[in-house]
């Protein structure tokens, strides 16, 4: 009787190390797919605030040139429109 709950008891141990280990890897495998997909989203968002930055001192290079070379009566009146609007 004893040697018939003993075998019972070491199958028992040995389907739940096996479970365990199945558990294991799949927890490891979402954790890694998870720090994965963190890190790349980072490296999107910061991509994505170069190009932002980027386009936005190509944007103030471009005004700050039209300005010097915009004669000043131009000037002054784009300033009386934009004050009226």
């Amino acid at each position: 009787m004893i040697h018939v709950i003993t075998g019972l008891l070491a199958g028992l141990g040995q389907r739940a190390a096996f479970c365990g280990a199945i558990a294991f890897a799949l927890l490891s495998a979402l954790w890694i797919a998870f720090r994965q997909g963190r890190h790349a989203a980072e490296a999107d968002l910061a991509i994505r605030r170069a190009e932002a930055r980027v386009r936005a001192l190509q944007t103030s290079k471009e005004i700050r040139h039209d300005l010097q070379n915009t004669d000043r009566a131009d000037l002054e009146r784009r300033a009386d429109r934009w004050m009226r609007d």
